[in-house]
């Protein structure tokens, strides 16, 4: 039950548990801040083209995606301290492999298979905190508040990452440098999490051999939109790293660092905005709305030259993305019973990542078989396709009761 006091992000702030669980959280997301770009930025230093490094950073997405929901299964099963220690240590090995296939005369093929195993290992730290946020939120507003909170500090160190990576270019072998110090943030990040005291989780109800103990929360017809609409959102996340490798350079190295800190600038005010005021109605056709918003300053994307105007592009196409986060998150937990909720928010990540991996993938053959700006405005396309399917599936299942209607 929601009271009638307005909460604030000091409220959240001074919960029990929750600096002792955010700070070192927010060393573990850094990693993630960096990693992309980092992989990218080392192939390419190996003369490996658009093509492999956006197939590596492609398939380290895929691997995150596809076994995100298994991780949760896992965290939900088995606690997050045991699962996120293993987690992080593979995350680790993979990225120090990575760094020394790199380096050595390898075929791409085993480039990309470490990416793969680095994101399949990747420490699903994002919902193993929003399920602490849930357990540890007195009341609703509390939880959307958290929420909120979350999401603006995500885009903060979204700023920080790519100026960290922009930073450690300028230094002698600053890819290499910037995928190390990755793996390092992942890893204490993660071991300060796991050491810290998380709650336990709401257990999941028996269901036996029934068809919905393997499909979880997909089986709520009313979340596919949420996540076709995130799925297209993330691919305007990897579209994004994508330019600002191919644009950045124009400034100097650390040229794709300062426009991608620009785009998170632009996520973490869009954020603030969003989350200063309540919203009334269902969440997709806002989040679709939000979603069209984003994939409009990417396509415009074609058409900008001057480094000045990419640079508030970055900014304007980044306000869209995290209110549709904070969006899907709370759509997720009403869509969801409580037992399912690490589970749906780690698929709203997925469906993040799955954007983010086709674009690194697509986009990146794209970029090298065509140019830069096709590229963009066929990425542009498939997201418009994601949030066509998307909105045409809400209106056909719109009327399907939620989780809380069957508790």
């Amino acid at each position: 039950m929601d009271s009638g006091t307005h909460v604030t992000y000091l409220d959240v702030l001074r919960l029990p548990h929750v600096l002792r669980v955010l700070v070192p959280t927010i060393v573990g997301k850094l990693s993630f801040a960096m990693v992309s770009l980092g992989l990218l930025l080392l192939v390419q230093s190996s003369s490996e083209g658009f093509a492999v490094s956006g197939a590596v950073a492609g398939a380290f997405g895929i691997g995150n995606v596809v076994v995100a929901p298994l991780r949760a299964r896992l965290v939900d099963r088995f606690g997050a301290r045991r699962v996120l220690a293993l987690l992080a240590l593979g995350y680790t090995a993979g990225l120090v492999g990575l760094v020394l296939v790199a380096s050595s005369s390898a075929p791409a093929w085993a480039l990309v298979l470490l990416g793969a195993f680095s994101g399949v290992c990747t420490p699903p730290l994002g919902a193993v905190v929003r399920g602490i946020w849930v357990l540890l939120s007195p009341t609703d507003q509390h939880r959307r508040r958290a929420y909120s909170l979350d999401a603006v500090i995500e885009e903060l160190i979204f700023i920080i990452g790519p100026l960290s990576v922009g930073v450690v270019m300028l230094m002698p072998n600053g890819p290499t440098i910037a995928v190390l110090a990755a793996a390092a943030t992942g890893l204490l990040g993660t071991l300060g999490v796991v050491s810290g005291p998380t709650p336990t989780p709401v257990q999941r109800r028996d269901r036996g051999g029934d068809w919905r103990t393997w499909v979880g929360p997909l089986r709520h017809l009313r979340f596919w939109p949420v996540l076709l609409v995130l799925a297209a959102v993330g691919l305007v996340l990897g579209a994004a790293e994508l330019l600002a490798t191919a644009y950045g350079p124009a400034i100097g190295d650390a040229g794709p660092g300062v426009l991608l800190a620009c785009f998170a600038l632009g996520s973490a005010a869009g954020g603030l905005m969003y989350g200063a005021r309540q919203w009334d109605g269902p969440a997709v056709p806002r989040m679709a709305a939000l979603g069209v918003g984003a994939l409009t300053v990417l396509v415009a994307m074609v058409w900008i030259t001057h480094f000045g105007a990419q640079l508030a592009a970055f900014v304007v196409m980044g306000l869209f993305v995290s209110p549709s986060l904070i969006a899907g998150y709370l759509a997720a937990d009403d869509l969801a019973p409580a037992e399912e909720r690490t589970e749906a928010s780690a698929l709203i990540n997925t469906a993040v990542n799955a954007g983010a991996a086709l674009a690194f993938a697509l986009g990146g053959a794209l970029a090298d078989g065509l140019t830069v700006g096709a590229a963009a405005a066929c990425l542009s396309a498939v997201g418009a396709a994601l949030i066509t399917l998307a909105v045409a599936s809400y209106t056909a299942h719109r009327r399907e009761p939620t989780a809380a209607t069957h508790r």
